[in-house]
């Protein structure tokens, strides 16, 4: 715990961290005062709380992973107290087990604010109407395929799968600062990715066509943007069609996966640059 509470510490002291949270609030505030629906079917203003989630909510929760991470992994490097902090007893394990469950709290801390914001709001508007009552309308899904649960429920489960994504995220984030070394350049490139993949998904992959846009498509698919919009949770998408929520175990446990795969990824590219 002493060692997360370090890192807690450092975290205040990185100023792109407070203006990001700044900035956010702001952007928070601007897209629930334009997205709360205010059409009298409950059915309809339950479907746009879906749709805020994968749309605001993914790119928010975006923005504060790459403003609140990309220091986390090399600022002892650019502060040049990296050579200290290793010279302790077990000092290398220590300190990057505490970067990843920092790390991951962060995550789960961004994705509760937002959400909790954000299902407030929206419930406040139309008095959480119907909140216990089955889903009755998701894109995501075919009509016979919704998910057995109530409309409440069912946006806490997309805030999981968006914390699912923004592990993601972040274990990109911090593989790219372990091998950059460079806080600016780890912001530029994961901001970068994030916006180069939101757009193709909004512009359904562009004027690519034939095998340029089967690859590019696969590569969204798998990406962190594609979990994070919870595109990729609705598994018949790749298919170009609305998935069954009884298939759902797949893109979860597709992503329990990558998320894994960077974190032995991580490790290893941690060791190998404190000993050098």
């Amino acid at each position: 715990m002493r060692s997360l509470y370090d890192e807690w510490k450092k975290q205040r002291s990185f100023r792109e961290a407070w203006v990001g949270a700044l900035i956010a609030l702001g952007f928070l505030i601007l897209m629930l005062k334009n997205t709360v629906c205010g059409t009298a079917d409950v059915s309809e203003q339950w479907n746009g709380v879906f749709q805020d989630i994968r749309t605001y909510g993914a790119t928010l929760t975006a923005f504060l992973l790459v403003m609140g991470l990309s220091r986390l992994m090399c600022c002892e490097r650019e502060r040049k107290t990296d050579a200290l902090l290793f010279t302790a007893a077990d000092g290398r394990k220590i300190t990057f087990f505490s970067k990843i469950g920092f790390a991951a709290l962060y995550c789960l801390l961004t994705v509760a604010v937002i959400g909790a914001v954000s299902l407030s709001v929206h419930g406040a508007s139309f008095g959480f109407a119907d909140a216990s009552s089955p889903v009755k309308l998701c894109p995501y899904y075919r009509e016979e395929g919704l998910p057995p649960m109530s409309c409440l429920g069912y946006a806490v489960v997309q805030y999981l799968f968006l914390f699912l994504g923004a592990l993601c995220m972040a274990g990109f984030i911090r593989i790219l600062a372990v091998l950059t070394r460079r806080t600016a350049v780890t912001m530029g490139v994961c901001g970068g990715a994030y916006l180069v993949l939101l757009v193709y998904y909004y512009m359904n992959g562009g004027p690519l066509r034939g095998a340029a846009l089967t690859v590019a498509d696969t590569v969204f698919r798998f990406s962190f943007v594609g979990f994070m919009v919870q595109d990729t949770f609705a598994w018949g998408s790749l298919v170009n069609l609305p998935g069954l929520w009884s298939d759902v175990w797949k893109p979860v446990l597709m992503v329990l996966c990558i998320i894994l795969a960077e974190g032995v990824l991580l490790w290893a590219l941690w060791r190998r640059k404190a000993e050098t």
